[in-house]
């Protein structure tokens, strides 16, 4: 305990100037720690980037298809509603135009279906009828 607080006391009683002295000497150090261990190093850092990469491919991944189902989830009721609203405006159209169509004494499909089969009644009655 006596010692972390000597050491804080000279690092705290440090010039700039040691400062950046004491950075220098250990940037060099680590440069002379890579130098003897490079080899064994670099290939740690290789392991440690794949096995990163995988992780993070990983995650991505997962985090696709969270994002992809709360998407689905939030817009589902929307696309429903837009579909009931569509339908619903398609239905008012329809009528209009239904109506306008009568004013004009323009028969609508429904009637022309109607007339179809009471045309089609009448004929086989005729036919039977012979």
């Amino acid at each position: 305990m006596a010692t972390k607080r000597v050491k804080k006391q000279i690092a705290a009683q440090q010039t700039p100037t040691e400062k950046a002295q004491a950075f220098w000497l250990a940037g060099l150090g680590a440069v002379s720690i890579a130098q003897k261990r490079g080899d064994a190093l670099f290939t740690n850092l290789i392991g440690e980037g794949k096995d990163f990469q995988s992780r993070a491919t990983k995650l991505a991944r997962e985090i696709r298809i969270d994002t992809k189902a709360q998407v689905k989830g939030v817009l589902a009721p929307i696309k429903a509603r837009a579909r009931y609203e569509t339908e619903r405006a398609g239905e008012a159209v329809q009528q209009g135009v239904g109506v306008v169509l009568g004013k004009l004494g323009i028969p609508s499909k429904a009637d022309i279906a109607e007339l179809t089969t009471r045309v089609t009644a009448l004929s086989r009655q005729l036919k039977a009828s012979r």
